[in-house]
C-alpha cells in the first residue's frame, strides 16, 4: 500500500472511531432521556397519597374495579397499564389491561422503577407504589415505541458513521495526493538520477514545510555529490596528464637499459640513466602520497585543540634535516586551533620545502607567528603578482621552475589543508624573495577548563 493510502486508511478508522463513539454516546442519551421521560409520565399518573390511610375527612377519588363484568369499552386508554398486587400473590387489573407479571420481588416498600414483561410478552417500563393497606398498586407503559426510536436511531447513525467513513476516506485519500505530490516528484527525481547518474538533475520541490526543507536538503547533497565528482574527475585527469611527460621519460630509460642487456652493448651513461630513475621514482612515490593527501576526504581529518608553535617546531625540525645548508629563523607565540595536527605541520612542511627549493644555498628561511596567523619567507627571485593565485591551483608550477623537481601540488595541499580548518592562504609583498601567509581561526579555551599548576598538580581555576 501507497504512503497516500496508508494516511486515507488511518483517517477513516480514526473518523469511524470518532462516529461511532459519539453514535454510541448519543443512542445512551437519548435511551436515558426517553427512559426519564416515561419515568416522569408513570410518577405524574400515580394517586395522591395513596401510601398512607385517609386522614379525617378526607375523600379519595381512586377506585379500581377488577370485576370482569364490567364493559371494557372506553376504559383501556384510560387505564392502560394499571393493577394492583395483594399481599396474598392476587392481581387486581381492569378489563381490557395486559398485566403485568408479577413475583415476590415486586412488594416494595417505596417506590420503585423497573423493566418488566406483560402476560402477552410485551416490554414495559413499571412503577410499583406500596399502598397502605398492604397491597401494591403498579403502572406501566410499554417500551415499544422507545424500542421503536431506538432502533430506527440506531440505524441511522451506523449509516452516518459508515457514510462518514467512506466520505473521509475518500477525501483523505485526495488530500494526501495532493499533500504528497512534491514528495513524488522527489521520488521520481531520485530514480532519475539513480537511473541515469546525472546529478545535476533539478529538483522542483518548494515550500517550507518538510517536504519541501526535504528537496532544499536533496538538492544539496546532489549538488555536492556532483562538485565532489567534478574535483574527482578534475583530480584524475590533472594527474594523467601530469603523469605523461615523467611516465615517458621513465619508460624511455628503462629501454636504454633494456636493450643494452639485450644486445650486450655497453651503455656509456648508465650510470646517469639509473641516477635519472632513481629519482623518477622517487619523484612519482612523491606524486602518489601528494595525490592520496588531495584525494582524502575532510570528514578522515581530526578535530581537536592543536598546540601551532608545536607544529611549528617540528615542521622545521623535519625541514632542517633535509635542507642542512639553509638557516631557519623562527619566531613563533603560543597559540591554538582546532583541527588536525598531522595535516596542519604537513602543510606548514609544504611551505618550508617550497622556500628551501627556491631559495639559494646558505640562505635563511624565516618563519613567524602569532595568535592567528603565521608566514614563511624566503630569499629567492619570488613570484610575479599575475602568479600569486595560480601557485595555490593543483599541478601549477612557475614557467621558470618547470625543470625543477617536483609535482605542483605541495601549495596545493597547502590550500585544501587551510581551507578545510576555517582558514586561508596567499602571497604577501615583500622586498626581496617571497612570503606566504596562512591566517587561521584561533581557539580560545574557555575559562572554566583552564587549569593551575601548583605542588598539589592540577585543579581548577
Amino acid at each position: 500500500m501507497l504512503l497516500r493510502g496508508k494516511l486515507a486508511l488511518i483517517t477513516a478508522c480514526v473518523v469511524a472511531v470518532a462516529i461511532a463513539g459519539i453514535s454510541v454516546v448519543t443512542w445512551l442519551a437519548t435511551e436515558h432521556n426517553l427512559r426519564s421521560q416515561l419515568d416522569k409520565s408513570l410518577q405524574a399518573s400515580l394517586p395522591p397519597r395513596m401510601d398512607r390511610p385517609p386522614g379525617p375527612g378526607e375523600r379519595r377519588e381512586f377506585k379500581l374495579h377488577c370485576d370482569e363484568g364490567l364493559p371494557n369499552e372506553g376504559l383501556q386508554q384510560v387505564l392502560q397499564g394499571i393493577q394492583v398486587l395483594s399481599p396474598d400473590g392476587t392481581v387486581c387489573a381492569p378489563p381490557g389491561v395486559d398485566p403485568v407479571v408479577t413475583g415476590t420481588e415486586d412488594f416494595v416498600g417505596t417506590t420503585t422503577f423497573r423493566d418488566g414483561v406483560t402476560r402477552s410478552g410485551t416490554s414495559a417500563r413499571v412503577l410499583m407504589q406500596p399502598l397502605y393497606n398492604g397491597d401494591v398498586l403498579i403502572l406501566s407503559r410499554s417500551l415499544a415505541e422507545i424500542d421503536d426510536t431506538l432502533t430506527a436511531l440506531a440505524g441511522v447513525l451506523v449509516g452516518v458513521a459508515v457514510f462518514g467513513a467512506l466520505l473521509v476516506a475518500g477525501a483523505g485519500l485526495w488530500l494526501t495526493r495532493r499533500a504528497l505530490a512534491p514528495m513524488e516528484r522527489l521520488t521520481e527525481t531520485a530514480e532519475h538520477i539513480a537511473r541515469t547518474e546525472d546529478l545535476t538533475t533539478p529538483v522542483t520541490v518548494s515550500g517550507q514545510d518538510e517536504v519541501g526543507r526535504l528537496g532544499r536538503a536533496f538538492t544539496s547533497m546532489t549538488a555536492a555529490l556532483a562538485e565532489s565528482r567534478r574535483r574527482q574527475r578534475d583530480l584524475v585527469n590533472d594527474a594523467a596528464h601530469e603523469l605523461r611527460t615523467p611516465l615517458t621519460s621513465l619508460r624511455t630509460n628503462i629501454d636504454l637499459l633494456v636493450r643494452a642487456e639485450r644486445t650486450g652493448r655497453p651503455l656509456p651513461q648508465r650510470g646517469e640513466v639509473l641516477d635519472r630513475l632513481q629519482a623518477q621514482s622517487q619523484e612519482f612515490s612523491d606524486l602518489v602520497t601528494e595525490l592520496v593527501v588531495l584525494a582524502r576526504d575532510d570528514r578522515e581529518l581530526a578535530s581537536e585543540p592543536v598546540d601551532v608553535a608545536a607544529v611549528i617546531d617540528r615542521a622545521v625540525k623535519r625541514a632542517r634535516s633535509r635542507a642542512h645548508d639553509h638557516v631557519f629563523d623562527v619566531d613563533r607565540s603560543e597559540w591554538s586551533i582546532v583541527g588536525d595536527a598531522g595535516a596542519l605541520e604537513r602543510s606548514v612542511l609544504n611551505l618550508l620545502d617550497n622556500a628551501v627549493k627556491f631559495s639559494p644555498a646558505s640562505s635563511t628561511i624565516t618563519v613567524r607567528s602569532r595568535p592567528g596567523w603565521l608566514t614563511v619567507s624566503d630569499e629567492g627571485p619570488g613570484l610575479p603578482f599575475e602568479h600569486r593565485k595560480s601557485a595555490f591551483e593543483r599541478f601549477w608550477r612557475a614557467p621558470d621552475a618547470r625543470g625543477l623537481p617536483g609535482s605542483g601540488l605541495g601549495l596545493a595541499i597547502v590550500a585544501n589543508i587551510v581551507a578545510v580548518h576555517g582558514g586561508s592562504v596567499q602571497f604577501v609583498p615583500r622586498p626581496r624573495g617571497a612570503s606566504v601567509r596562512v591566517d587561521l581561526p584561533e581557539f580560545r579555551q574557555p575559562a572554566d577548563d583552564r587549569r593551575v599548576v601548583g605542588r598539589g598538580g592540577s585543579a581548577p581555576r
